[in-house]
């Protein structure tokens, strides 16, 4: 990485002095300067592949199906050979996982290097290292005294291409996984470069670095358990983001389109969501915000935290908003009340509890969770068309209480499958096909 450093600043700054920008002089006195500024950021970059390699070990059991298909596709496409690498067989990860194991930090690590020389290949394939809204991974990755200095040498550089594709591997994988891009190919069919840019464009709608770093500079002053449940729960926003926009906008996805569009309402409904929940969501949401506040969280990042496993809802309110021409506000109250209205909190953490350990029952889930966003979007243009939540459940009382009493009959049982499940959301769906009729 600092051997990187050096030759990718050797590379900007020869051009300088080949124009007379810089003298030989001023240009050996400036790379003396920035050592100690790279050496900051060759040690933020291990931080973060040693975190990353924390957080995927103490995933490595719930998840050691998921690493078992990763594996043979990497091995089936070429890009590793497992008996050179030591890595396990498929045999020895079953004999791990019925021996409650998984794969091992060092094999991880292997894998980890895998999946980002990969990535970086398969996008510097594509246009995406091309992409305007990728400049500023492109500058964030040098120190800042070139950055200040010279900000057009940087855009000119020999090897942005290469220094882009590496910047944004490396951040993908070290802030939502080694497993991360494979998962999503799996649930959506998309490759691997489409990926990116819907996590490009989930990254920057939410800000995600930005929060990453918050959570990672709280150290010692709470539990390390409690930070990773922090980790996990912005990553699976961040994950539950880029699936939405890879489900709901044509590829390729225009980034700057899309984070033009959704950052500043999403970013506004992150700090009111919580203030316009009510009934069960809102009680669930307060008592993690008292657990979090309990363990030391700071409590402006524990009221955030606490929102991130619904804001993904957020692009949905922000589309209905656009399509209707309704205040933001109001769509966002309308969705909630619905949620309520019809007590979907049950079924909201049935979806969220089912396995996801293998593949089919892992896409089951997620499809069921599309479906139910689905559902909620068209109830809440339905209720808007109406007037409001309240002229909508009056005119629809009849079949409300149909649904209602579905809904207690299923949760009667010990557990909920897929197939109960699936009823339960057929109920829901049918609510605004048939009232708006």
């Amino acid at each position: 990485d600092c051997s990187d450093y050096e030759v990718n600043l050797k590379i900007l700054l020869g051009p300088l002095v080949a124009s007379g920008r810089l003298s030989v002089e001023q240009r050996n006195q400036l790379l003396e300067s920035m050592t100690d500024d790279v050496g900051a950021l060759v040690l933020d970059d291990n931080r973060a592949q040693t975190l990353a390699l924390a957080i995927a070990r103490r995933q490595a059991l719930p998840m050691v199906s998921v690493h078992a298909r990763y594996l043979q596709l990497l091995e089936t496409e070429g890009w590793l050979d497992r008996a050179l690498e030591f890595l396990p067989t498929d045999k020895q990860i079953a004999e791990r996982q019925a021996a409650g194991t998984g794969l091992t930090t060092p094999e991880f690590a292997v894998v980890m290097a895998y999946t980002k020389s990969s990535n970086v290949t398969e996008m510097l394939r594509s246009d995406l290292p091309d992409d305007p809204q990728l400049v500023a991974d492109l500058h964030r990755y040098f120190p800042a005294a070139v950055r200040d200095r010279f900000p057009d040498a940087i855009d000119h550089h020999r090897l942005r291409r290469e220094i882009v594709a590496t910047q944004v591997a490396n951040q993908m994988v070290n802030l939502s996984g080694i497993s991360f891009d494979h998962r999503m190919s799996e649930e959506t069919g998309a490759d691997v470069v489409d990926v990116m840019r819907a996590w490009v464009a989930a990254r920057d709608v939410h800000s995600f670095q930005q929060q990453w770093d918050e959570i990672d500079a709280l150290g010692a002053q709470v539990r390390l358990d409690t930070q990773v449940d922090l980790f996990l729960d912005l990553r699976r926003m961040a994950e539950r983001s880029s699936l939405w926009l890879m489900r709901h906008r044509r590829p390729p996805l225009d980034l700057a389109a899309a984070v033009d569009t959704y950052r500043d309402p999403i970013t506004h409904l992150a700090t009111t969501l919580e203030h316009r929940l009510v009934g069960r969501m809102r009680d669930v949401l307060f008592s993690r915000e008292a657990s979090r506040l309990a363990a030391g969280v700071p409590e402006s990042l524990a009221q955030r935290s606490v929102v991130w496993p619904l804001l993904h809802t957020g692009f949905d309110v922000v589309d209905l908003a656009d399509g209707t021409g309704a205040p933001l506000d109001l769509v966002a109250d309308t969705y909630w009340r619905v949620f309520d209205h019809l007590d979907v909190s049950w079924l909201w953490d049935a979806i969220g509890a089912l396995p996801r350990a293998e593949r089919w029952p892992s896409q089951a889930r997620s499809a069921l969770r599309d479906d139910l966003l689905t559902a909620l979007a068209d109830l809440t243009a339905d209720a808007l068309r109406a007037g409001g939540v309240d002229r909508w459940a009056g005119a629809n009382e009849r079949l409300i209480a149909r649904v209602a009493a579905m809904f207690r009959e299923i949760r009667r049982a010990d557990a909920f499958d897929v197939t109960t499940l699936s009823v339960a959301l057929r109920q829901l769906r049918n609510l605004p096909l048939v009232s708006a009729t």
